[in-house]
């Protein structure tokens, strides 16, 4: 892993160095073309210029003596080295688009690959949002064009190189001077980008706000809500002012910035100015010849503009470098919630028992914890209720049985062996789970709910029992293009399922895993009391042995749970079979009775 500084020259130089490693890893054929053009242009640019003073010298010969003994054979090959120019940048053009299309596909995946791998507690880190909210804004293109950028560098350097072996016949003071009379402007532009990239930094929650505002006003759903509540309006003057603040500020710095600019494009003419009037007096003093004088006077024209070209590409890409850096730290950002060594694999067991012993969990940045000493075991085939009021703590139990958070103290024990002591992915492949906000992936039908198992074979017959269960199979028959219905109505062969039809896909998910474990939080809030009947009768009736962990406010569900479990502010207060509960007359009584009384 590379670490990198925005601030830092080496850091930058090992983005450059790691992307251009990248680019022959990618694609080593168009990274080898590229070169190939590159020294292809800077032969014939060298050649063309050499051609061109000939010719002038001979044409000059030919006014004062009436001979241009070869102009023919130099006007070719000045024609020749033309076309090797021209065929040189579209070989170079040709093979830096190929390295783009590379590049973006190559950061798309690692991104993404890279939210996938970071903690979930990163996900509510205010300095990891930022990061991934800069970062999500140009990811696919800043970095494809870093990549080509640092052939355009290699390149103009090479370029450089060649024409200053021949500039530095003038006088061997030209070509430092000019150097000297380009880094002011270097300086300058880079100082531009950092700026601009500071007032990213700055207006970090400000873009965190747009976002979300900009993604909520490209949903349907958020359209319905904006329009029926009147605050289209609103919204979009709240992005307006949002913008022209930020806005404002990144022109006021770079104004303030710009103001340097000016002076340095000066003396950049001026010591191309200085060479010219060198070159001159070399010539009027007869210390040249007159097609020498042609031949170093096209190549010292041509040598600011390398130059300039260089400075310019690397003023270029300090915008770049800073995006980079973030990206690369996101990217190279390495999750804590780690397998052990030798952690304990759970793939073939056939049965689980759970267990929570004096378990204490405070959310990160909070002070009131949500559990104290919190210990409770559940039985393998047992099927568990968990009650309380909002707040409790039940959806927080569930997050820390799938390890996306650690407890400060206490265990958790899968079948005896501590939760950290397993592999994580054998834990998940005996888990069936569905949150309160399940995905609604924009695919077919049938791989919104075999994706519950997408590490497999697609099973039929598994996937026809699972829509049964959940009552899928119902709206598969009514959709026209049945299981190859895309679920997302802005697509050509698709439909936009109801709240519960939703929910009903989101369980035959759950279902089709056929995991020991099954860990439902508000599984059927979207869907009428008859329907949900008959998908608790599916899963105690189907998964009679197997673990059931339900989140419910709905006690027509509760009710049949072979145990039920009351939380209150973290704790444990009752736990039983309903009868029992209801014999307590405890807070179970109450919220049942509160839910009843709603019903007559």
């Amino acid at each position: 892993m590379i670490k990198v500084r925005t601030n830092n020259i080496r850091g930058h130089a090992a983005i450059s160095l790691r992307l251009l490693k990248q680019a022959f890893v990618l694609r080593a054929d168009k990274s080898i073309l590229y070169f190939f053009g590159a020294l292809l242009e800077i032969s014939s640019s060298i050649l063309a210029i050499y051609a061109g003073a000939r010719i002038a010298a001979l044409l000059a010969q030919f006014i004062t003596s009436g001979t241009a003994e070869n102009i023919w054979l130099w006007l070719w090959i000045s024609i020749g080295a033309g076309i090797g120019v021209v065929l040189g940048f579209a070989i170079m053009g040709y093979a830096q688009r190929i390295l783009y299309f590379a590049f973006a596909k190559w950061s798309t995946v690692a991104f993404q690959s890279s939210l996938c791998r970071l903690d979930l507690s990163d996900f509510y880190d205010e300095s990891t949002r930022n990061q991934i909210n800069k970062v999500a804004g140009g990811y696919t293109w800043q970095i494809a064009n870093l990549a080509n950028a640092n052939f355009e560098l290699i390149y103009g350097m090479a370029r450089f190189i060649a024409i200053t072996f021949v500039v530095s016949q003038i006088t061997w003071w030209i070509v430092p001077l000019l150097i000297i009379f380009l880094i002011p402007s270097l300086i300058a532009e880079g100082r531009i980008s950092k700026i601009l990239w500071f007032v990213w930094d700055e207006k970090g929650d400000e873009r965190h706000t747009f976002w979300g505002l900009e993604w909520i006003m490209r949903q349907p759903k958020g359209q319905m809500e904006l329009r029926s509540t009147q605050a289209k309006e609103f919204i979009v003057n709240k992005v307006n002012r949002m913008l022209s603040v930020f806005y404002k500020e990144q022109e006021r710095k770079y104004n303030e910035a710009s103001r340097v600019v000016f002076p340095t494009r000066v003396l950049e003419v001026a010591g191309t100015a200085i060479g010219s009037i060198t070159l001159l007096r070399q010539v009027l003093s007869g210390s040249i010849s007159l097609e020498r004088y042609f031949f170093l006077s096209g190549a010292l024209l041509r040598v600011g503009g390398a130059l300039s070209a260089i400075f310019g590409t690397l003023a270029r890409m300090q915008d770049m470098l800073i995006f980079a850096a973030s990206y690369f730290e996101l990217i190279d950002k390495q999750p804590h919630n780690i397998d052990i060594k030798n952690a304990i694999d759970l793939n073939k067991a056939s049965s689980i028992t759970i267990e929570f012993r004096d378990v204490c969990f405070t959310y990160p940045g909070e002070q009131e914890p949500v559990f104290k000493n919190l210990s409770l075991r559940i039985r393998n085939g047992e099927h568990v209720a968990l009650v309380g009021e909002n707040g409790a703590g039940k959806t927080t139990l569930i997050k820390l049985l799938m390890r996306f958070y650690q407890p400060d103290s206490g265990q958790i024990l899968i079948n005896g062996h501590d939760l950290n002591d397993l592999a994580l992915e054998s834990w998940y492949s005996q888990i069936a789970t569905l949150f309160q906000e399940f995905n609604q992936y924009p695919l077919p039908i049938d791989e919104n709910i075999t994706i519950g198992r997408s590490e497999s074979k697609l099973n039929a017959q598994k996937l026809e029992q699972a829509a049964t269960f959940a009552g899928v199979d119902k709206l598969v028959s009514k959709y026209p293009y049945g299981w190859k219905t895309v679920l997302d109505a802005s697509f050509k062969k698709g439909t936009e399922p109801s709240g519960g039809q939703w929910q009903r896909v989101a369980l035959a998910r759950a279902f089709y895993r056929n995991a020991n474990v099954m860990v439902l939080d508000e599984p059927t809030s979207a869907i009428d009391a008859n329907a949900e009947y008959k998908i608790f009768n599916s899963i105690f009736e189907n998964y009679k042995h197997k673990t059931a962990l339900i989140v419910s406010h709905r006690f027509s569900t509760v009710r049949r749970a072979n145990h039920i479990i009351v939380l209150d502010k973290g704790k444990i207060i009752e736990q039983g079979s309903h009868k029992t509960l209801i014999k307590k007359q405890g807070l179970y009584y109450d919220l049942f009775s509160k839910q009843a009384e709603g019903y007559r």
